[in-house]
């Protein structure tokens, strides 16, 4: 859905900071200067020990604000609320809202920028926390868990704009909870299904450079649109495109040739699997429709010869051709059997070995490329153009 200039204003003064539907002209008229991100930091919790210097503490629930002078430390009983007020919660319950004088809180011994929220969770009787923040002490945050605090400049920064553009792009689609929707009171997870952030201790010299010489950068597609960016540690070669991995098609992408990150990290690896786990999974992806066979077939199974560079699988059942998309594979066996999509199956006596390299999904952004990019001289910039050739850069703040 594209909004008329008219509507996405409107929807900015409400949400705070929107930026749903955007294209590249309707930017520009936004005046965006402090931007915030909601970040869920943990989940299922029964309790919640909140701590920190000249605390500002609102309990959501009765309205009910209280200032702290020093040093005090705040619990929260997340079980017993939940469990006495089960039958009324229906959605999401934000509780209670903590910050201090300091722009530091701890939860537990983990320390954090902003504010922190206690929010009922979907699940039993317990709370999640979720850290509001400036977009771009997040950023700065994040770079050390998603690369390292101490890589090159250019290679943070060109992680940092990716890293912006997913988030922006999570917060303006809600898209961060199928159960929840809307209702859901945070606009990503920091966790591996989307971006891991960091504490206050996670910022380096270099992240802070990168994330300020970049401040307000995202891509977006060359029709203007904004898009996921995804990205990963080592694509072992070439990356794929998103309908390739996950069956959705998304705008902008093509895969593209990788040969720098090579000389990074585990160069190959190996895993075996029996025959009988393989029948397994051709009976789980028979249950999901995605081929179809007669259960007499699986007394002969052959494997057609494979290599690295196929994005599928060609074996017989009996007779029976079937092709299967690695990926598949990947997602029922995966990522500790399978670090990539980048492998290839060889027949065995007692089963299949995996043969493969990379790790990660392999879409978007190589990072150990883009490490090794920066070390040949590229700027942000190029390595961005090299991963996202459907894309451009554009300054959003």
């Amino acid at each position: 859905m594209v909004f008329s200039k008219r509507m996405v204003f409107i929807l900015f003064l409400f949400w705070g900071t929107s930026y749903a539907g955007l294209r590249p002209s309707k930017y520009r008229h936004l005046s965006i200067s402090n931007p915030k991100i909601k970040v869920r930091i943990s989940d299922n919790l029964e309790k919640v020990n909140i701590s920190g210097t000249d605390l500002k503490r609102t309990l959501h629930v009765n309205s009910n604000h209280k200032k702290f002078s020093g040093r005090k430390r705040i619990r929260f009983n997340c079980q017993s609320f939940t469990k006495k007020n089960k039958d009324k919660i229906t959605r999401p319950v934000l509780l209670a809202s903590v910050s201090s004088a300091t722009g530091l809180v701890s939860l537990g011994k983990v320390k954090y920028q902003g504010r922190l929220h206690v929010v009922t969770s979907p699940k039993d009787e317990s709370c999640d926390v979720v850290q509001e923040v400036n977009l771009d002490s997040y950023i700065s945050g994040l770079l050390s868990k998603e690369m390292n605090g101490a890589w090159p400049v250019e290679a943070l920064k060109a992680q940092a704009v990716a890293a912006r553009t997913y988030a922006i792009y999570k917060q303006a689609t809600q898209q961060v909870s199928k159960s929840l929707g809307y209702q859901a009171y945070y606009d990503l997870e920091s966790s591996e299904k989307h971006q891991v952030g960091g504490d206050f201790f996670a910022t380096t010299l270099n992240t802070d450079v990168a994330t300020k010489e970049t401040s307000g950068y995202i891509l977006v597609t060359d029709k203007g649109n904004l898009t996921e960016t995804f990205f990963h540690a080592k694509c072992g070669g070439k990356t794929l495109m998103p309908s390739s991995v996950w069956e959705n098609k998304v705008e902008g992408y093509k895969g593209v040739s990788c040969p720098f990150c090579n000389t990074h990290g585990k160069k190959n690896w190996t895993e075996k699997i029996t025959t009988a786990k393989f029948v397994k999974f051709l009976k789980w992806a028979k249950r999901k429709k995605h081929i179809s066979f007669r259960s007499k077939d699986l007394r002969n199974i052959r494997l057609m010869k494979d290599s690295l560079n196929a994005n599928t699988l060609k074996i017989y059942l009996g007779s029976k051709p079937l092709v299967l998309k690695k990926p598949l594979v990947r997602r029922y066996f995966g990522r500790f059997t399978m670090a990539s999509n980048n492998f290839k199956l060889v027949r065995t006596n007692r089963g299949f070995q995996v043969e493969g390299r990379g790790l990660g999904h392999g879409v978007g952004m190589c990072q150990l490329g883009a490490l090794d990019l920066a070390d040949r001289g590229w700027g942000f910039k190029k390595i961005l153009a090299h991963y996202f050739p459907g894309h451009k850069l554009i300054k959003l703040y």
